[in-house]
């Protein structure tokens, strides 16, 4: 430094200490401004320089401005520019206090500088940005100031020499604004490369400025890029500025591109391998747990981000990642956007699959369509895996979706009953795990279980389910939340008995195991067993006996000393409240003797010492105090049962002896108890059989022809005494049934006799007060439970399979094909007892049918009697001779002209239990317990067997070929056994229904080949039947209509099926026009013959040149099987067309991803897209033709004609649903496919439909009986005769014309959209020809009376298209 240098910096200095700012300002501006550059270089270069001189500079030069000196304003940009440039150079320690204080001096003193300071300070910004990839620290918040400042600037000239990349060429002067200059800083910022430890800072500083839209997305761009090269570590950083990008605008854009950016990393390290890997995959998910915290705080800020966020979701859900799925959960938290999250999320995991499952079946279209972009339950299975670390703010949002989700699937919705179960299935996995993960979610899950526990919601089973599940896994984590279940317990007097018995079953691992609560549910209990309400009463018994269930089975098990004695202790008290409710009211006695009759079914039970030596001297004490003098016939002193006031049953002694039965038999079967002598149970049993089997009505003081009537006392003493001796009777039978020391068959037969009488005179005599009968059959008095009925149902209806075959599979001990045979010889003569096999068939079909207050029969016994009514009496029917007559057992044989025969007794069963099994979901365990019995499917058992797919399918198919054999047979002994043969085939049609899902997903090619091969026989089979010689039975008609239908897809090429969906990827598929030829042409057929039969029936003369020559038997089309058939056929239709507007749905997200899929510049057609719009355009053309036969025919019937119109009502909505669906998928064109449907349905059909809605009408009105011709009509005087039959029928025709509007409104719109005109396809005009004129129709009143309708009720009526259904005319 020289001395000149020295001298003036001291001066300078001085002044700075005296404040003489205008002075160093004016002494400032004599100098050079080499020599001003070389003060402040000097300054802040110097270590220990605190930056004073350069204040004093910047005041001085900014004093002399504010002066008014004409050179104060150049002074102060030559000093400031000096200052950004020397920070850019040397800013090793920004966070010192020089630098600092200047960086505020500058601040204070930017409104001062002029155009031409401003612009050179900004440039030299970016210069440093250009060189270093970074922004100096001290001018954080100086520069956004700064570049603001500069776009408020108007127009400046420069030169290349001042900014060089701003001209256009060099030396070439330029006129450019403060915001072009702006945009240029922008712009050159976000193309220069960024230091990855700079990039925070860069972004803050962008964001900060004033920022068009254009701009906005461009720094969001360069973030977003900037983001893939950075640490882990920093990107919760970056996303935050993003976020504070967002305020700007482009809100959507920049969530879209978040998403995208942490959605590819998370591809990327899914499937890690490596320990890196494993530990980079953990680490994102802690960052990526921050950043959900960062978008949960800016959405706060700014309601608007969150609903870009919803908007982002919408528009890609079919490929949401779990980090996008995670990030709604945490927008969920927000109270503003909580219901609207809940819901889309919702929908979205049950449209997931529901999509899923609508494509297994539909075959005609999955070639053509892709598979899902994103599976709901992994995404939620992802969910809660990675809320153990990083992602635990999610929790609680996770808990309620899957909460409201079970609670939405148990209401009715529009979801397939499938996708609902899968659902409730994949929260309850879920809740599970997070129960097990997280204890800050224990007590909110536990408290919403019992809450729709205690309000009785639709979902209170599932979460019953859900809550013993969480028990069973861990009960160490239930008990600190027993508090909460104890004061559920209060509201148990208003649960119902299945309920009860459900929280009973779940909480009983915490009843065991803690005394506090175990207390508090016996003394919940003992106060409601003492209720004044008998309703109540009944309920808490429920619970008591599933306690005492859960501890007898508590006993069978392996368990330590100390364990079993606390459970033996607390079995001994609950026997003790069950012993007090047998002193009370008869209704109560009655339930706790049928609820004890059913526990002593269950092996544990029988083989629990401590229960049935208790309940050993509870019932031998209660029988001395009913057993009658041996002197006489009755064992029962019926008069003591009997109030002789009121005539009320006070003692439920059947009950009691039905129970008292089953002690015995248990009493008998242990090893621990054997009560011997004339008092023990076995002899007093042996006592009352015997004298049950010589009693006689008299001896009851009943009289055959005595009065048995409801409405009179004696009839009523007469109808309670006779239902308690037969119920005694029903238990002497199933005693002797049972029983293995004293086996008499013979005695069985004489029971059973007397039983028999007793209740033919009990069913034929007792009436009500309208003189009805109040007792169906003799079944409905039997209290005999199932197990007893199916083991002895096994012996008399035997499987031939199993006498034959000493290694079949139910042949094991203890019961082997020695004790079976035998067994089987020995049940000779209760096997040709054909009204007994009867009565014991209509029993266990009635059990597995109406429990009216018990639980339901399980699963394992439903299958054991499918398996015994198919093997032991259906199966015969499939064995006939050469000469066409069945070869059957001679108790299968008989007949009777008032009872139900046995066949169709064992029909009824199997359709029974097919429908209990399709309603639990587990119908595809009936083939496998009907064709390969094993013992692990008739006995309790969570866990079925695994059973290989070829196997299964194979099971499966034989089933369905025995079916279709013993139907056949059938039918062929018309009209014998028609109504066994209908029987038969709705179990058929079932399991039609269940193998076609099975073969739609099935992956074995194997199983695929059978099920196709027996699908398609099925089908063909079903045609042929219709046109054989048939009786003209209306159910049988629509049961063969059912399976045909449920069966047809199998009728396309095999090769069809072997197609899967397409991947991600884009293959295109030619589109096959006969496979709707293949599939559908027998229901052409069938129509066609519908169609012949109506003109016939109608007396309309068949056109010549469609005649078929192999035409169907006519003879069974009849007026009343016409209507059936077309109720299937428009059921079939209506689900067919769901099935359409499935596809066309799926026609919009094809496009969609097909235009993601295309390069931007490419101008091709969406050739997938035209593809599934031909498929579906073809399947509506081959449905319009079959609607087309019926519109074209005259139905003998008015049901017939409605189902018609309700069909071709469907096919408009499904047309217009396709049509709005064309109106979001601009990019697909107006195809000749279309073209064909639009004229097929709005020209051809629609003329045949105005045809038909007028003929109908005028039939309407006086027309005769059809169904019946001799009937009479009935003639009114009323003036109002037509209009009255119009305004009946209104809603129906309004309906199609208002959907008949609706679709030309989305035709029109589509043929404006792609300029291309439709109009000339609309033959009708609605407004004209769809009228309904009543001076037009037929009056009956005409040709009776002479009279005709007035002038008022003449004026022509026109249906209202102004609104939706319901509609109205308007005179």
């Amino acid at each position: 430094m020289t001395s000149e240098d020295t001298e003036l910096t001291t001066q300078l200095a001085a002044l700075g200490r005296t404040k003489a700012y205008v002075e160093a300002g004016k002494l400032l501006s004599e100098q050079e401004d080499d020599v001003v550059y070389k003060l402040v270089e000097d300054d802040l270069s110097t270590d220990a320089g605190t930056g004073a001189l350069t204040l004093t500079l910047i005041k001085g030069s900014s004093a002399l401005a504010e002066s008014g000196h004409t050179s104060g304003s150049s002074v102060l940009g030559t000093v400031c520019s000096a200052c950004v440039g020397q920070i850019c150079e040397d800013s090793a320690d920004p966070e010192t206090q020089k630098w600092t204080a200047i960086s505020d001096t500058l601040l204070q003193v930017l409104p001062q500088l002029g155009p031409r300071s401003i612009i050179d300070i900004a440039f030299r910004v970016l210069a440093e940005l250009k060189t270093s990839g970074t922004l100096p620290t001290p001018l954080a918040s100086f520069l956004p100031m700064l570049l603001d400042t500069l776009g408020t600037i108007g127009s400046v000239e420069i030169t290349s020499e001042d900014v060089s990349a701003v001209a256009a060429e060099d030396d070439v002067r330029v006129t450019r604004t403060g915001s072009e200059l702006k945009a240029y800083w922008i712009e050159s910022a976000c193309s220069y490369k960024w230091h990855a430890q700079a990039s925070v800072r860069v972004c803050a500083l962008l964001r900060e400025l004033v920022l068009t839209e254009a701009q906005v997305e461009r720094v969001a761009s360069r973030v977003q890029r900037q983001m893939e090269c950075m640490e882990l570590m920093e990107l919760p950083a970056m996303v935050y500025q993003l976020l504070l990008l967002s305020r700007h605008g482009s809100k959507r854009n920049i969530v879209s591109g978040i998403f995208t950016f942490f959605d590819n990393m998370e591809k990327q390290l899914k499937d890690a391998h490596s320990d890196d890997e494993r530990k980079r995959w953990r680490e994102l998910g802690d960052i990526e747990g921050t950043i959900m915290l960062h978008i949960s705080y800016g959405i706060k800020q700014d309601f608007e981000l969150g609903d870009a966020l919803i908007a982002f979701a919408k528009e890609s859900s079919d490929s949401l990642s779990s980090f996008s799925f995670a990030c709604l959960l945490s927008l969920a938290r927000i109270h503003r956007f909580e219901d609207n999250v809940t819901v889309l999320l919702r929908t979205q995991l049950l449209r997931c699959m529901h999509d899923e499952d609508m494509r297994v079946g539909m075959v005609w279209v999955r070639p053509y369509l892709l598979e899902s972009g994103s599976d709901a339950q992994e995404l939620l299975h992802a969910v809660v895996e990675r809320s153990s670390y990083g992602w635990d703010q999610v929790t609680q949002s996770l808990i309620q979706l899957c909460l409201n989700t079970m609670d939405y699937t148990a209401r009715r919705n529009t979801y397939s009953p499938v996708a609902c179960t899968q659902a409730r299935q994949t929260c309850t996995r879920v809740l599970q795990t997070a129960f097990a993960t997280h204890e800050f979610v224990r007590g909110e899950i536990v408290d919403q279980i019992m809450n729709r526990v205690v309000f009785q919601t639709k979902s209170h089973m599932h979460f019953l389910d859900l809550l013993q599940l969480l028990a069973a896994n861990d009960v160490d984590t239930v008990r600190p939340y027993s508090t909460k279940i104890i004061d559920a317990l209060d509201s148990i007097s208003v649960m119902s008995s299945r309920t009860l018995e459900g929280l009973v079953r779940a909480i009983a691992p915490l009843f065991f195991d803690d005394v506090q609560f175990r207390s508090s549910l016996i003394l919940v209990l003992r106060k409601i067993l003492f209720a004044h309400g008998v309703d109540e009463r009944r309920v808490a018994l429920s619970g008591l006996f599933v306690l005492i269930s859960c501890a007898a089975q508590s006993l069978d098990c392996e368990a330590g000393q100390r364990q079993s004695n606390v459970r033996l202790a607390v079995l001994l008290e609950v026997l003790g409240l069950l012993r007090r409710c047998l002193t009370q009211q008869p209704e109560i006695r009655k339930a706790a003797y049928d609820q004890l009759s059913t526990l002593l079914d269950e092996p544990f039970a029988r083989n629990n010492a401590a229960l049935l030596s208790t309940l050993h001297g509870i019932f031998q004490t209660e029988f001395m105090k009913y057993q009658a003098d041996r002197s006489h016939d009755s064992p029962i002193n019926f008069q003591l049962c009997v109030s002789p006031t009121t005539h009320k049953v006070t003692m439920p002694v059947a009950s009691f002896m039905q129970c008292f039965a089953k002690l015995t038999l248990a009493l008998e079967s242990s090893s621990t108890l054997g009560p011997s002598g004339s008092e023990s149970p076995s002899s007093i049993w042996t006592d009352v059989c015997t004298r049950f089997s010589r009693a006689q009505m008299e001896d009851f003081e009943l009289d055959a022809n005595g009065d048995f009537a409801l409405d009179s006392p004696s009839g009523v003493r007469n109808n309670n005494t006779a239902r308690l001796v037969i119920g005694c009777i029903d238990a002497a039978i199933e005693y002797e049934l049972c029983s293995t020391t004293n086996t008499n068959p013979a005695l069985v037969v004489e029971l059973f006799s007397k039983f028999q009488r007793f209740s033919d005179v009990l069913c034929t005599r007792c009436v009500d007060e309208r003189k009805k009968r109040v007792i169906g059959s003799a079944s409905e008095l039997s209290h005999m439970t199932l197990p007893t009925t199916l083991n002895v149902l096994e012996l008399v209806l035997s499987d031939p399979r199993r006498m034959d075959n000493p290694d079949h599979a139910l042949n094991c001990a203890p019961h082997d094909h020695t004790w079976f045979v035998a067994h089987t010889s020995g049940v000779s003569l209760w096997a040709a007892n054909t009204a007994f096999v009867r009565h014991l068939l209509e029993i266990a079909l009635a059990r597995v049918t109406e429990r009216a207050g018990m639980c339901e029969e399980p699963t394992h016994r439903v299958l054991h009697l499918a398996y015994i009514a198919y093997s032991g009496a259906l199966a015969a029917c499939a064995r006939p001779l050469e000469s066409g007559i069945l070869d059957l057992p001679a108790n299968l044989a008989k007949r009777s002209a008032k009872a139900r025969s046995i066949l169709y007794v064992a029909a009824e069963s199997l359709v029974a239990c097919t429908s209990v099994l399709q309603s639990r979901g587990k119908l595809d365990l009936l083939h496998v317990a009907v064709m390969r019995p094993q013992l692990m499917l008739f006995a309790p058992n969570d866990d079925p067997p695994t059973i290989d797919a070829l196997l299964d399918a194979q099971y499966a198919s034989a089933l369905i070929t025995g079916l279709r054999n013993t139907s056949e047979q059938m039918l062929a002994q018309k009209p014998v056994m028609a109504r066994e043969a209908t029987t038969v085939l709705t179990s058929l049609h079932a399991m039609c229904v269940q193998l076609s899902r099975t073969g739609n997903c099935c992956s074995n090619e194997g199983a695929r080949a059978v099920i196709y091969k027996t699908m398609n026989e099925t089908a063909r089979w079903a045609f042929s039947l219709v046109g054989g010689e048939l009786p003209g039975d209306a159910n049988l008609l629509r049961n063969i209509t059912m399976v045909l239908t449920s069966c047809q897809p199998f009728l396309q090429p095999e090769t069809v099926f072997a197609r899967p969906p397409l991947q991600l990827t884009f293959v295109s598929v030619p589109v096959d026009v006969r496979m709707d030829d293949y599939e559908l042409g027998t229901l052409s057929r069938l129509i066609g013959s519908i169609c012949t039969a109506s003109r016939l029936l109608t007396n309309i003369e068949a056109d010549p040149n469609e005649t078929d020559e192999d035409e169907p038997n006519l003879g069974i089309f009849t007026a009343r099987t016409i209507p059936a058939l077309v109720t299937v056929l428009a059921a079939w239709f209506k689900a067919e067309l769901h099935q359409v507007d499935w596809a066309s749905t799926q026609l919009r997200r094809m496009s969609t991803s097909e235009l993601a899929e295309r390069p931007e510049n490419d101008a091709e057609d969406l050739v997938m897209s035209i593809q599934v719009e031909r498929r579906v355009c073809g399947r509506i053309h081959a449905l319009s033709q079959l609607l087309l036969q019926l519109l074209s025919t005259v139905m003998p019937t008015q049901a017939a004609t409605d189902q018609v119109i309700r069909m071709f009502h469907d096919l408009h909505r499904s047309f217009a649903h396709l049509t709005r669906t064309k109106l979001q998928c601009v990019q697909v064109p107006i195809t000749e496919s279309y073209i064909d449907c639009l004229s097929l349905i709005c020209s051809t059909l629609n003329t045949h439909a105005h045809s038909m809605i007028i003929d109908k009408y005028g039939a309407l009105v006086g027309s005769a009986d059809t169904e019946n011709p001799k009937k009479k009509t009935k003639l009114t005087s009323s003036k109002s005769a037509g209009k009255s039959h119009v305004l009946r029928n209104s809603t129906l025709v309004s309906s199609l014309v208002y959907q008949m509007e609706l679709t030309e409104k989305y035709v029109g719109m589509v043929a404006a959209k792609h300029k291309t005109p439709l109009a000339h396809y609309l033959k009708r005009s609605l407004a004209r020809d769809f009228r309904i004129e009543r001076d037009r129709l037929h009056d009956p009143l005409q040709d009776t009376e002479g009279n005709s309708l007035d002038e008022e009720s003449a004026d022509t009526t026109m249906l209202m298209l102004d609104s939706p259904p319901p509609d109205m005319l308007d005179d």
